[in-house]
């Protein structure tokens, strides 16, 4: 039940931040989908196996590799589902690349995760 939870809180921010955000795309409901279970697995899967293996350095950092760590599950999932893409972003002017545009949608995901997992 809790995995089920997880996929649809997935789907639904994806959803709205491609509603919201030109940069995040899908391109169909199909898409939109697998791109929620597969970003759900690599979470569950992948994100302890690699907080587990990067401890040294996470611990060194004060934590904030972390942060590279979500990117990277975030990047994984737009390269297994090709309907589903996260572009460069403009924020005030500035051309933002493809790793900080992944890191701040990783952020705006995991926000809106987390408000979901409170009402959900």
């Amino acid at each position: 039940m809790k995995f089920i939870k997880a996929v649809i809180s997935s789907i639904l921010t994806i959803a709205i931040l491609a509603w919201f955000f030109p940069n995040i795309n899908y391109s169909s409901s199909a898409t939109l989908i697998i791109a929620g279970l597969v970003l759900t697995l690599l979470d569950k899967l992948l994100r302890p196996l690699l907080k587990i293996l990067f401890l040294p350095i996470n611990i060194v950092t004060l934590g904030f590799f972390s942060l590279i760590i979500n990117v990277f599950i975030l990047y994984l999932a737009t390269y297994f589902v090709p309907g589903f893409t996260i572009n460069n972003v403009i924020v005030m002017g500035v051309h933002l690349n493809q790793f900080f545009s992944l890191l701040l949608a990783s952020a705006l995901i995991g926000f809106l995760q987390g408000a979901f997992a409170l009402v959900l």
